[in-house]
């Protein structure tokens, strides 16, 4: 039983310290799903919350890929009902040129809705010939925002900036908003004005470690421990002879 236990903690790889997000092996999400709502779709990825994003607030996020395509969603409470999102992938910097990215919801580009875009320095942003990928915005009644992205790790758009994602490296991000102006409105957010929260994703191999298969296995030994003990104890000594 312990040899067991031993052998399933050292299947689990941890998580390393080097980079902020796993994006763990997981099973393919369909265009279809690709819709800004949450569901079941994302239980075998990467969650993180409280992760702080550009340049105020904070966000819940999910992270996985499937060996075809990286899989990103963000939720977090924006100040209006427009605002805009983006994805700046392997790059540190602001709108740094020459990177990918991903925009959405921006009034000029796609009110609601998703573009593959390259950066080309500040304020400076180029729509890509190759749409790659897929991307969902939605915004509540409570200025909730919630965005799905689905993007190939490998598109072959180099004019397009696109990266070429392989498992086992770690790679640049920033996640911006903007609800102010610059293709936004109704709020008072600037994605330039708060601190730059850069990020980095790794491409994990390895599917997310099965909690529940650990559990079981430790519920396992408890048992059986438990069970030897009690026998132990409630094991009486045989009494001598008594020669009247």
């Amino acid at each position: 039983m312990l040899g067991f236990l031993v052998t399933a903690y050292a299947t689990i790889t941890p998580v390393s310290a080097q980079h902020d997000f796993d994006a763990f092996s997981g099973n393919p999400i369909d265009d279809t799903a690709i819709d800004g709502a949450i569901g079941s779709e994302w239980d075998d990825a990467g969650n993180y919350t409280d992760v702080a994003i550009s340049p105020q607030g904070t966000a819940e996020i999910w992270t996985k890929q499937d060996g075809t395509y990286l899989y990103m969603a963000v939720r977090f409470t924006a100040d209006s009902d427009n605002p805009w999102v983006a994805f700046l992938f392997g790059g540190t910097l602001c709108m740094e040129a020459g990177t990918d990215g991903a925009l959405l919801g921006h009034d000029s580009y796609a009110a609601n809705g998703y573009r593959d875009i390259a950066f080309n320095g500040f304020t400076e942003i180029s729509v890509d010939a190759s749409q790659d990928g897929k991307g969902a915005i939605t915004v509540d009644s409570s200025n909730l925002v919630t965005v799905e992205l689905k993007k190939p790790l490998n598109s072959g758009d180099s004019d397009g900036k696109d990266i070429a994602w392989t498992e086992s490296n770690t790679y640049a991000l920033i996640i911006m908003w903007n609800s102010n102006l610059y293709g936004a409105s109704g709020g008072s957010v600037t994605h330039s004005d708060g601190p730059l929260e850069d990020r980095t994703v790794f491409i994990n191999s390895n599917a997310i470690p099965e909690f529940s298969v650990l559990m079981f296995a430790v519920l396992l030994v408890a048992t059986a421990i438990s069970a030897f003990l009690l026998k132990k104890r409630i094991t009486t000594k045989p009494m001598a002879n008594v020669i009247s």
